[in-house]
């Protein structure tokens, strides 16, 4: 069986076989229209607004809030506090994710007038709102575990997990009925689903109940081991949790070598895996580089031998690689597979896509599932409150822009994807931590010292001071550039037919990241970075035909849009061959960056 993946019929043929849905609900379920032009801002609800001191945030105090984020460009924000949840269980402070009751908004935060009234508001100003859900369980205090014993089973995070495996129908009906209810009642338009979706056949029937309603909403999965979500929110991370910016990334130096941001077939040839085996107390790494006696080479999709997740065969065609220069006769306590650029990870132990290993004359041959399953719209992220993670550097930041404009605009707000970023990056705020926030993930270490960005205190004094006022009107007029081209700049998807993405051909200043070309053929976008601290100049060889355009186009009108937008200029067709650009330098206003839009003359 071929791979569905991009394909609307393979799709519903897996969803119509697996949940017996037809052709038309699964159409009716797919991804919003909307979806594809989402900017989705992150919010920690207690340390985004402090109305009565740390911690005191509240859906009264966002509301107020939201005319900001109009102003700023956001269309969506992802709401990381409403339910009732324990207010120290992780890190020392209240977090969303150490949930008591899921269908109860927690009344620290509000009531549920309140919480629908900062709905309607964010709605009134073009602001969709998708919460937070909490997949794997509750506290194990929680009134449920009396209620409902059978529904739970083992645990997790300090924690008591549902028992998803179970067949228990009435938990099935109440997770479906509870989150339904969110979208028709309290009028959220999705959902982010923490650890990814553990029930995808649970959310195909919410979404596909909204959809009947009218309202079809939009699934964020944490992890893309499943079809059913929309996007993932790891797909394109611009960080390490426990290291912070990841400067080398791809999305930051070569973006349209980033194949799995087009639509279609992906043949993972540009994308980097490393992988290590663990002999005992010897552990060997192999990155895919051929030069190297001992590699991983990704040989793409073969023969189904191990499921994703599921852990075993799912009729799916499995990515595989090949460990040269392992002895394959060596016995092997643990190997694992990861993409440091993406959220992917395999293992032969432990949770995540299980692989499978066989003997081959040059070493190992590895197996696992496909993590692009289905259709799926690219985010690109360049933080999320992950960052900051236990173990990171109690003396570094953990917010990962920290003012550059390369990175916000090359690598995130112009890239055809979703762009989704933690709450204060926009300023580049100085990071100041919860008072009661700790460095260790249950409450280890000093309070006040700790790094996770969920714990974040938003200072907003701060947008007094002039760089953090230009970084701020900075990112509000690359939104304005990305909000004004919606035609090249959103995420690609099965109807882009005309939309190309491509690198630009670079004859000097070859040692900055690679421009990048968005063109239909009725215009297009030029958008080259320097995530450098002088300016730089770039000399482009550029073609009628790299700008998309039919070949007869003698004439162009060309406007630069940034640093500052200029008067639009009348170019022959001749004078792009030595296309000069003067790029300048990152971390200042109107940094990073030069965008030109070049639009023919019939």
């Amino acid at each position: 069986m071929s791979k569905g993946r991009g394909l609307v019929t393979g799709i519903s043929a897996i969803l119509t076989t697996i949940l017996g849905l037809s052709s038309c609900e699964v159409a009716s379920t797919a991804a919003p229209e909307w979806s594809k032009h989402l900017v989705i801002y992150e919010i920690a609800t207690k340390g985004f607004t402090s109305p009565n001191g740390p911690e005191s945030g509240t859906f009264n105090s966002l509301k107020a809030k939201l005319p900001y984020l109009e102003d700023l460009g956001i269309n969506a924000i992802w709401l990381t506090g409403h339910s009732y949840s324990d207010s120290s269980h992780f890190y020392g402070i209240w977090t969303q994710y150490a949930c008591i009751e899921p269908g109860k908004l927690d009344p620290s935060l509000g009531s549920e007038a309140e919480f629908k009234a900062m709905v309607a508001e964010a709605h009134k100003r073009g602001i969709r709102v998708f919460l937070d859900t909490i997949e794997h369980g509750v506290m194990s205090y929680s009134k449920l575990l009396n209620e409902h014993p059978d529904w739970f089973k083992g645990g997790s995070w300090g924690m008591t997990d549902y028992d998803w495996a179970g067949e228990h129908p009435d938990l099935d009906e109440w997770w479906i009925q509870l989150w339904t209810d969110a979208v028709l009642d309290w009028g959220v338009d999705g959902f982010r689903c923490d650890m990814g979706l553990h029930r995808p056949d649970l959310w195909q029937e919410i979404k596909q109940r909204c959809s009947n309603a009218g309202k079809p909403i939009f699934i964020l999965g944490e992890s893309g081991n499943e079809s059913v979500s929309h996007s993932c929110q790891r797909d394109i991370m611009l960080y390490s949790i426990r290291e912070g910016r990841l400067d080398d990334h791809a999305a930051l130096n070569h973006l349209a070598a980033i194949e799995d941001l087009r639509f279609g077939q992906f043949s993972g040839q540009s994308a980097v895996f490393n992988c290590e085996i663990k002999y005992g107390d010897d552990t060997l790494t192999l990155s895919n580089n051929p030069e190297n006696e001992i590699y991983i080479e990704y040989l793409g999709l073969q023969e189904d031998v191990i499921g994703r997740w599921e852990y075993e065969k799912d009729d799916d065609p499995d990515w595989n690689w090949i460990l040269y220069g392992v002895d394959p006769d060596r016995a092997f306590d643990h190997i694992r597979i990861f993409s440091p650029e993406r959220s992917w990870h395999w293992q032969t132990e432990g949770s995540g896509w299980k692989l499978a290993v066989a003997k081959v004359e040059n070493g190992l041959q590895i197996s696992g599932g496909d993590p692009l399953p289905g259709e799926r719209l690219r985010v690109i992220a360049p933080s999320c409150h992950d960052c900051g993670w236990d173990g990171f550097p109690l003396d570094k930041n953990p917010y990962t822009v920290q003012g550059s404009r390369h990175v916000f605009g090359y690598g995130t707000l112009l890239a055809p994807a979703i762009p989704l970023f933690m709450s204060g990056e926009e300023f580049d705020a100085q990071y100041v931590p919860l008072p009661r926030h700790t460095p260790g993930l249950f409450g280890e270490g000093d309070p006040g010292s700790g790094r996770w960005l969920y714990g974040s205190w938003l200072q907003w004094d701060q947008l007094e001071r002039p760089d953090n006022q230009a970084m701020f009107k900075d990112v509000s007029r690359l939104l304005s550039i990305r909000a004004e081209h919606q035609d090249l700049i959103h995420a690609l998807d099965r109807d882009d037919q005309n939309l190309r993405f491509r690198s630009a051909k670079v004859s000097s200043g070859s040692d900055l990241p690679v421009p990048y070309i968005l063109t239909n053929a009725k215009r297009a976008l030029l958008i080259a970075g320097n995530p450098n601290a002088t300016s730089k100049a770039m000399i482009l060889d550029l073609s009628v035909s790299d700008l998309g355009f039919n070949v007869d186009v003698k004439k162009f009108k060309i406007t630069h849009l940034w640093p500052e937008e200029q008067s639009a200029e009348l170019v022959q067709a001749t004078d792009l061959l030595k296309f000069k650009l003067i790029l300048p330098a990152d971390g200042v206003k109107g940094g990073g960056l030069q965008v030109v839009r070049f639009e023919p003359i019939y």
